[in-house]
């Protein structure tokens, strides 16, 4: 386990350690995705105030990124704030050692953003030595649904038959999920 460092993508796109910096920025893209915002962040409690619990969540994963336990990246593209994409260890996990989410509010949806992060990220990890990656992804987010699906053929993946429940704003939601099993990928020769 390695503490989370900065990423940088290509010259518009960085991936910034998430952290208490970004709340206002956060909450301010979290309002842009209305309730589409619980698919990317199932662990809210929606009767409860957001502001509280993206705080306490940005607390977490600054902490857990420095010990190496969980990475969570704020996305900036061109400076502004674009999204979030981590790697954590969840409970669910059924063949790989992390599991990769991420997240592009709308008005940065559509330009490659969450593709050229998802190759950072998984380039970084893979630099730490051998590891594999699970994606999953609510089938009916297509958009997701293809950014994966693109994702684990660029990097060498396949679908796996098994889903798993993921509980999403209170409501138990079937996902579905790929694996990319081997990272670093070995050279071709």
């Amino acid at each position: 386990m390695r503490p989370i460092t900065p990423i940088e993508c290509d010259i518009n796109l960085r991936l910034s350690p998430a952290g208490p910096s970004y709340l206002g920025t956060l909450i301010e893209a979290m309002d842009e995705s209305g309730d589409d915002i619980y698919q990317a962040m199932p662990w809210l409690e929606p009767d409860a105030p957001i502001p509280p619990q993206v705080d306490d969540y940005l607390q977490d994963v600054q902490r857990y990124g420095t010990g190496g336990l969980s990475y969570h990246w704020a996305v900036l593209f061109s400076g502004e704030f674009a999204g979030l994409i981590a790697l954590d260890y969840t409970p669910n996990l059924i063949a790989g050692h992390w599991n990769l989410g991420y997240w592009i509010r709308p008005g940065f949806q559509r330009q490659g953003i969450a593709s050229k992060s998802i190759d950072g990220v998984l380039n970084w990890i893979g630099r730490g030595g051998l590891t594999s990656v699970e994606i999953g992804v609510n089938p009916a987010n297509i958009a997701g649904v293809r950014t994966a699906e693109s994702a684990v053929q660029r990097w060498r993946g396949h679908p796996l038959e098994n889903k798993i429940e993921v509980e999403v704003a209170g409501q138990s939601v079937m996902h579905d999920i790929w694996l990319i099993p081997r990272l670093p990928l070995e050279d071709e020769r």
